[in-house]
């Protein structure tokens, strides 16, 4: 035998195997930090979820001061499914409040799991989190007092607009105001109560976000028939229930759920029961939502 052939032969099986165990080792790694979430809510039998208070009818308190809508809805199914497919029947729900602003910092940073509330799923927004399929879908409007003779964009060059700040509407307003120079003066506000309340008081000549908070909020108001909803469609906004980056398990199980949801029709069911209230019908692209993200068991 040939000593130093045999000594490479062994270098090279210890090389081998040190390969092998560090690729065991990063994978082990990999597994421990891929749904982080599960984890979580396995270790201590919780799942938090983040919630809106005003974003009627995705998410809002009720008069009890309870979270409930669409979303929460929806969320709450999702909470059964974690239940069954978890084997954690006793698992516990903490409603967390959030906001245009906390909501993706919230979920990065693990202080809730998923958030359902009323959040548009954007390329730009999937950089930092994942998105379930889509729940609903939506376009930019204008609410405006019932007396302004404001009914499209236009007509409001020279104008103040309130919207949301870190929304979608912002950018796309941004856009559209600077190509089409219309002068519009924008005023950022922190929620849709500030906003509704800035058109109400005269501070604002509009207030531009999705048609469905709009029609909430009118709704909400103490006389809605002094508010209207006008203008085409400037946008189009698919809604989603948010979760935290690499937690493909988590994000499975919200999507079966969806689906099953949209499947067996209680999606539509959800749809009327919330958005009727609105008198807001079903839209043509909130149906092809229901019918393409219908998967099949």
């Amino acid at each position: 035998m040939n000593c130093n052939n045999a000594g490479s032969t062994i270098r090279a099986g210890l090389a081998g195997g040190i390969a092998i165990v560090i690729s065991l080792l990063c994978s082990s790694a990999g597994a421990q930090t891929a749904d982080a979430t599960i984890a979580r809510i396995k270790a201590t039998n919780k799942v938090k979820i983040g919630v809106r208070d005003f974003s009627v009818p995705f998410s809002y308190l009720d008069a009890n001061q309870k979270p409930t809508g669409y979303s929460v809805e929806l969320c709450e199914a999702v909470v059964e499914s974690l239940k069954k497919e978890l084997n954690l029947p006793s698992l516990e729900v903490v409603m967390q409040s959030v906001d245009l602003s906390t909501r993706i910092p919230l979920i990065q940073n693990a202080t809730i799991d998923m958030e359902c509330g009323s959040t548009v799923n954007t390329l730009t927004r999937q950089k930092q989190v994942d998105f379930s399929y889509v729940t609903a879908v939506a376009s930019d409007q204008l609410l405006v007092k019932a007396s302004s003779p404001i009914k499209e964009l236009e007509d409001l060059a020279g104008k103040v607009v309130a919207l949301p700040n870190a929304s979608t509407s912002l950018a796309m307003l941004m856009s559209i105001n600077t190509k089409r120079h219309l002068n519009m003066r924008l005023m950022y506000v922190r929620d849709q109560a500030e906003g509704f309340l800035a058109v109400q008081t005269g501070r604002a000549d509009a207030y531009i976000t999705d048609n469905t908070i709009l029609y909430g909020l009118r709704k909400e108001a103490k006389n809605p028939a002094e508010f209207r909803i006008t203008g085409r469609p400037l946008s189009y906004l698919p809604y989603g229930i948010m979760v935290a980056k690499n937690n493909s398990t988590l994000l499975a199980i919200v999507n079966r759920t969806i689906a099953e949801k949209f499947r067996n029709g209680d999606g539509k069911t959800m749809y009327e029961k919330w958005f009727g209230q609105l008198n807001m019908p079903l839209s043509p692209l909130t149906k092809a939502a229901f019918d393409i993200n219908a998967i099949p068991d």
